[in-house]
């Protein structure tokens, strides 16, 4: 596993925050290790290839389940874990793991050491959210950088040749996709990633992925910012008026 880390994503400035620093350390302990896209691919990967990337990006807080997995390749070894004890078969997916490691084995440290880190970040950055005060619920409009990433989501499910049957491309999660298309819902991170992880899965001629998956998350990230400029003017309108 000597294969190189792609140069992308963008590698965050560990001087910005907490989030920042756990995935420019966190890329660094990838370096010259298992490549993100092949494991990515691996059979025993639950998680996409989006949601990995974005660990290292330091942009929001991944998931226990997503950060487990780059650290079962880059921490410890998936060759070397022995069968799943019944005792561990109730254990966090992320972490499991780790337990099966043999005793003494040099990544099981390393891996305590991240999983202490991780837990400890994400303890600290859902505290700090339960503090921010909650704004009142207004109605907006779709504002023009989000009818900008609907538009551009759109060309990427044209892509796959199944804008018409969109069923079959997204399945029970399909009537999500359309509020998203309609402008009525913005996808969380986790649905942005399986959007298109599967829109790119069907239409395997894309082999810009990195360079498809960041424009669009930039895109969906100044439409969210949008609607956060819009319904922050709403308010302010609301008050004035009573």
């Amino acid at each position: 596993m000597n294969a190189q880390m792609p140069a992308r994503p963008k590698i965050p400035n560990p001087a910005d925050g907490r989030l920042q620093k756990f995935a420019y350390d966190l890329r660094l302990l990838g370096a010259d290790q298992a490549p993100v896209a092949w494991i990515a691919q691996h059979p025993e990967t639950t998680v996409s290839r989006a949601a990995l990337y974005a660990a290292l990006s330091g942009t929001r807080l991944p998931t226990h389940k997503t950060v487990g997995t780059l650290l079962r390749w880059w921490a410890g070894n998936p060759m070397d874990e022995r069968p799943a004890e019944p005792e561990h078969l109730h254990e966090k997916p992320g972490w499991a793991w780790i337990n099966r490691l043999p005793v003494g084995h040099e990544g099981a440290e390393l891996a305590v050491e991240w999983m202490t880190r991780y837990e400890r970040l994400v303890r600290d950055i859902l505290f700090e959210r339960d503090y921010e005060p909650r704004a009142p619920r207004v109605t907006i409009s779709v504002p023009p950088e989000q009818q900008r990433f609907i538009t551009e989501l759109s060309a990427l499910i044209g892509e796959t040749g199944l804008q018409d049957d969109r069923w079959l491309l997204f399945d029970t999660r399909v009537s999500r996709v359309e509020r998203y298309l309609a402008g009525e819902a913005m996808p969380t991170d986790e649905m942005f990633e399986w959007v298109v992880d599967r829109c790119m899965s069907f239409a395997p001629a894309l082999d810009d992925y990195m360079e498809r998956l960041d424009r669009l998350e930039l895109s969906l990230r100044i439409a969210r910012a949008a609607r956060v400029r819009d319904r922050r003017h709403a308010r302010t309108r609301r008050a004035e008026h009573g």
